[in-house]
């Protein structure tokens, strides 16, 4: 496994991949080197079948407070090079991992989750959140907009005029409002975060990750879609559930009253 320096990655029995940000000395902004080691743990969560959900969750009292603004003014003055593109890619990775990956994707958010933090939380399909937390995206105060996919997920979330709103205003959501929005799933104690976010995955993990994996993917093509296409789809998705081991698991532990035993094929 390799190293991380401004990153924790753990994956454990439970089959749950730990991804946490470790620069709360920086309240976890993000450096070139985090942007990297991101994309390189996201690939491994992604890449290891004994994983099936991820964790994104952050060190100290914020979750992330953006980009490291250092990279900024190094980028401006070569914004109109081929220099920029490299970096932009790169930073982009973990977030197209996130976003894409068949595994469920729960963040973790407690304190301010702005900017780049922000939508490293957006690329999660799901967002928990302590009672203290407060969302934004500031890039339009740096005369920058937001590259990482925030736009993309907050318009699918929450709707264009609210993006607007959100963005334009580069305004902070509370944890309350973010949760009456969509913005977040759940809103918890702060002292409860980390509980309430391995109990939330404990109850997506209950079912036969064929399951999750599935119906992750039609949920996000389902806006594209016709109901009758929709359909089709789900009659396919069914069919590969209904012959996968998992599924006869499913059906005789909740007959028997126990646990069940997945193997995730």
């Amino acid at each position: 496994m390799p190293e991380f320096e401004t990153i924790r990655y753990a994956a454990a029995d439970d089959h749950i991949a730990r991804i946490t940000l470790a620069r709360p000395d920086k309240r976890n902004a993000m450096n070139a080197v985090m942007f990297r080691e991101l994309g390189d743990a996201a690939q491994q969560a992604a890449d290891d079948h004994d994983v099936w959900a991820v964790l994104v969750a952050a060190e100290g009292p914020v979750f992330c407070a953006g980009i490291d603004l250092t990279i900024v003014g190094e980028l401006g003055p070569n914004a109109a090079g081929d220099g920029f593109k490299g970096f932009g890619q790169m930073a982009q990775r973990p977030f197209r991992i996130l976003a894409s990956m068949t595994k469920p994707t729960v963040a973790a958010v407690q304190g301010h989750a702005v900017g780049a933090g922000c939508q490293l939380a957006l690329a999660c399909d799901l967002r928990i959140a302590s009672s203290d937390a407060r969302l934004g995206i500031f890039e339009p105060k740096y005369g920058l907009i937001p590259d990482l996919g925030g736009i993309h997920h907050l318009t699918r979330i929450v709707g264009s005029a609210r993006t607007k709103d959100i963005v334009w205003t580069t305004r902070l959501v509370e944890a309350e409002e973010a949760e009456r929005l969509g913005l977040v799933n759940r809103v918890v104690a702060w002292e409860s975060l980390a509980k309430e976010a391995d109990q939330l995955l404990g109850e997506i993990l209950a079912h036969p990750p064929i399951v999750i994996r599935e119906s992750k993917h039609l949920i996000g093509e389902a806006v594209g879609r016709s109901l009758f296409e929709e359909m089709e789809a789900e009659l396919d998705a069914q069919q590969r559930c209904l012959t996968s081991p998992d599924n006869a698991e499913a059906v005789a532990s909740t007959f028997e009253r126990r646990p069940p035993h997945y193997t995730g094929r």
